[in-house]
């Protein structure tokens, strides 16, 4: 057996390690993970997509002959636009193509007693008797780069010359086949479409074998139909308003069935003599008002028949009332719902359809679960019209949101979870004013409760968790729950089940249809992260100290509002271990009242908010600009041996990113494990600001380095020996002063012209050795034992940090040995370590 070379496999495992962008503290590495086997999940139905069944059958997965009760989907996440494959007619498809599409073929009778070769019994339905084709054909001028033509100018093809590709494509349902071919020729393109469907009057047995043909069914009035469903009461009407006419041409109907009537016709007198509930009687009489039977009939009627497979998710049908439309959504079954012939279930108008696909004499019949109020109004319109909706009103209007919910076409649809002003007073009343003001984060707390599908209650299936996504592209999630009836709804203690979403929020009042969607009250508003403001979070993640210095600095409101910005928010361990925030706590614990419009503090609280919001996947090595005015250096680093490209570590002047990505209004929090302060010098100050550097400043002077660690927009590491390293040696240091080539080389040697900060130096080991190159190209090794090491020394003192670089204090004067070229004593250099290199 051949084996892979490394190489290969080194590169397969980099493609694995590269999933993730950075690698955060242990304490913060436990992420949440979704269950896919815990419930069924509906992650948004696109838009403009084709029927969920009308590519199910493209191409087959496999022979099966079980019904299609049996073949529910089974539990997982749900993707709408790739629903389960109709395995139905693979083996009889690709069979008979293979040995006998000719009518003239010999074997067009198969052999008697073999089934293998009985093609008669395998030919497809769809070439069967009682199949109707229907051929459409569209011719038009191509130019450009549409015309395709292969060239065939070689081996067994010479003789051809130019020859156009032609595309054919099929698509099976349960009475239909169409194949699509698209012929390319001469700079015209062809489009033949054809259909095959069992003739009108007769259809395929639905749980019947894989080829069972088209057999003749019994036909009757649409209206005869209609009360065979259980719809007399509702057809009863019909014919009292004089519309008995309409159903003498193609139409679908949405009947109504007789429970379902009475029950709408009773709450309609009793509303309209007693008034129990003002808010839903105004609401009831806004849909109903003047609108008579027949208009209510009319609503329920569309022009043409529509089997339920031939429409797609969100389509729109055009009812016969003039100016209403009919929408349809499309929805997965759950796990234990197998009790129906189709593999979804259906809605209209957010009504779930009971049975479907009744063929009339002329027309269909599919059976609605309730009256179909006309839909006249648009999501936004519906929240005006409430009287319990004052607060959503005035957010969506101050956030410039409810010009969203008033487009209207065949492409806008919303799912909007609509708080109740109720839900709004649960608020903290800061956030609350914040939130009427349409300032702070109001757009993203708004957009938390709102889908770009529609999501009728029937998408969520009782006994598993239901799954999609807002349009912050955050989970929502549903489930439901028993709810203790109140003593108005019912005297008995009996309990219901009402809908929840993430466990937080009831949903009261289900599918109020817009023209553009729909909308659901809910009791609570849905919180978010990133809709939060930056207080809220840092209270969450226990940043405590930070968040007191912002309070007491009095520019709480000022955080609050900013948008677009990248936090670097210091633990609160980072100011216990460090002098600049063991300074900011005394101050808090003895003088608290200093601190209100404190420019210092101010300077220090902006020095760790960056502009603009940067998250940790698209972090660079570059200098990002602070509210401060000043500048933070960020560095990225790798920490893995073998897979050197990935970059899974990060810093900020030289703070190491604890946990990171927190989302906040309109802005991201990182947590940083120091307390950032403003470098106040470069590194040839930070030198003399420091006695015991004096010594290697001399050395730095004697060599005439001082401009090099003076310069502007540089970025070095120097390794600075303290001067007790220097006074155990201090022969060698009076020969260094007057060598001035050995003085040279030394201070070289402990300069790096990048920034190396201590996170950045992990323990580094044979064949993976971790070098850094100097300004007079050495390399330099870098390991971390008990601290961390360059060469033959180690650091006692990591990360100070200046304008133009980083300082370490290190315990020994960096030795290096001089390079021996290898190559010139006959023997490869096969002892130089392998290098790898801080970018």
């Amino acid at each position: 057996m051949k084996s892979f070379p490394l190489i290969s496999l080194v590169l397969l495992l980099s493609i694995f390690a590269s999933s993730r962008c950075f690698e955060e503290v242990a304490d913060y590495d436990q992420q949440e993970a979704d269950n896919s086997q815990s419930g069924l999940r509906v992650v948004g139905l696109e838009r403009d997509r084709e029927s969920l069944e009308s590519d199910a059958e493209r191409l087959p997965a496999t022979l099966d002959d079980s019904s299609e009760v049996d073949r529910q989907p089974p539990v997982r996440p749900y993707k709408p636009d790739r629903p389960p494959l109709d395995t139905s007619s693979l083996f009889q498809h690709h069979f008979n193509t293979f040995f006998s599409a000719p009518e003239t073929s010999f074997l067009e009778g198969g052999f008697p007693g073999f089934g293998f070769f009985d093609l008669q019994h395998s030919k497809p339905w769809w070439k069967g008797e009682n199949v109707c084709v229907e051929r459409e054909e569209q011719d038009e001028e191509v130019d450009g780069e549409d015309n395709h033509e292969i060239a065939v100018d070689g081996g067994n093809f010479q003789s051809f010359g130019v020859f156009n590709m032609n595309f054919e494509s099929c698509a099976e349902r349960q009475n239909k086949h169409v194949c699509t071919s698209v012929k390319n020729n001469n700079g015209r393109k062809r489009t033949v479409k054809v259909t095959r469907q069992c003739c009108h009057g007769y259809a395929r047995p639905r749980n019947g074998p894989p080829n069972a043909q088209c057999e003749k069914v019994d036909l009757h009035p649409i209206a005869e139909t209609a009360e065979r469903l259980g719809a007399k009461e509702f057809v009863a009407t019909l014919k009292k308003s004089g519309l008995e006419s309409m159903l003498e041409k193609d139409l679908t109907l949405f009947a109504v069935p007789d429970s379902a009537y009475s029950q709408f016709t009773e709450q309609m007198w009793e509303n309209n003599l007693v008034a129990f509930d003002p808010v839903m009687r105004a609401k009831r009489q806004a849909d109903i008002s003047g609108m008579t039977a027949r208009d209510l009939i009319l609503a329920h009627a569309v022009n043409g028949s529509y089997h339920i497979e031939d429409v797609s998710n969100e389509q729109l049908l055009k009812t016969e009332l003039e100016g209403t439309n009919i929408r349809v959504n499309i929805f997965p079954r759950g796990p234990s719902d197998k009790g129906s012939d189709h593999p979804y279930r259906y809605t209209a108008n957010c009504a779930p359809l009971l049975k479907l696909n009744h063929v009339a004499e002329k027309g269909i019949v599919h059976v609605v679960d309730r009256v179909l109020l006309p839909v006249r109004r648009n999501i936004m319109q519906i929240i005006r019209a409430r009287d319990d909706m004052t607060v959503l009103r005035t957010i969506l209007e101050k956030t410039g949101l409810s010009k969203m919910l008033e487009e209207v076409g065949d492409d806008k649809h919303f799912t909007v979870f609509a708080p109740n002003d109720d839900a709004f007073l649960k608020l903290d009343k800061d956030i609350r004013r914040k939130l009427k003001a349409g300032s702070g984060c109001a757009t993203n707390i708004l957009k938390n409760h709102i889908l770009d599908i529609t999501f009728c209650s029937l998408a969520a299936v009782n006994g598993v968790k239901t799954t999609t996504y807002n349009m912050l592209n955050e989970k929502l999630e549903f489930e439901y729950a028993s709810m203790a009836k109140t003593e108005v709804e019912d005297m008995s203690s009996k309990k219901e089940q009402r809908l929840k979403i993430n466990g937080v929020a009831t949903i009261g009042e289900t599918d109020l249809m817009g023209t553009n969607g729909v909308v659901h009250v809910i009791d609570s508003v849905l919180s978010t992260d990133s809709g939060m403001p930056i207080s809220n979070t840092l209270a969450n993640r226990n940043l405590t100290i930070f968040k007191q210095l912002i309070d007491d600095a009095g520019l709480e409101d000022e955080f609050d509002s900013l948008s677009n910005k990248t936090f670097f928010i210091p633990s609160d361990k980072a100011f216990e271990q460090s002098e600049a925030g063991q300074y900011w706590i005394k101050q808090l614990k003895e003088h608290p009242e200093s601190l209100r419009d404190n420019a210092r503090l101010r300077e220090f609280l902006q020095y760790h908010v960056a502009e603009p919001l940067i998250k940790t996947c698209d972090l660079q090595e570059n200098m990002v600009k602070t509210g401060a005015g000043q500048e933070l250096r960020v560095n990225l680093y790798n920490t893995n041996p073998v897979f050197t490209n990935i970059m899974n570590r990060a810093t900020v002047n030289c703070a190491r990113l604890m946990h990171f990505d927190d989302e906040t209004c309109g802005s991201v929090v990182h947590e940083v494990d120091k307390v950032l302060e403003v470098p106040k010098s470069d590194l040839l100050g930070a030198l003399r600001a420091n006695p015991d550097y004096s010594m290697f400043l001399q050395l730095v002077e004697k060599a005439n380095l001082t401009e090099l660690l003076s310069t502007a927009n540089e970025s070095f590491t120097v390794f600075v020996p303290k001067n007790d390293v220097f006074l155990e040696v201090k022969e060698w240091f009076d020969e260094t002063m007057q060598n001035a080539d050995d003085l040279d080389n030394v201070i070289r040697w402990h300069i790096v012209p990048n920034v190396v900060c201590c996170a950045g130096i992990v323990q580094s080991d044979w064949p993976f050795i971790r070098t850094t190159e100097t300004i007079n190209q050495q390399r330099l090794k870098l390991n971390r034992d008990r601290r961390p090491q360059v060469q033959n020394a180690g650091i006692t003192k990591c990360d100070i940090v200046a304008k133009n670089g980083i300082i370490h204090e290190i315990n020994d004067v960096i030795s290096v040995q001089k390079k021996v070229r290898a190559e010139a004593q006959g023997f490869p250099s096969f002892t130089r370590p392998l290098t790898f290199w801080f970018k």
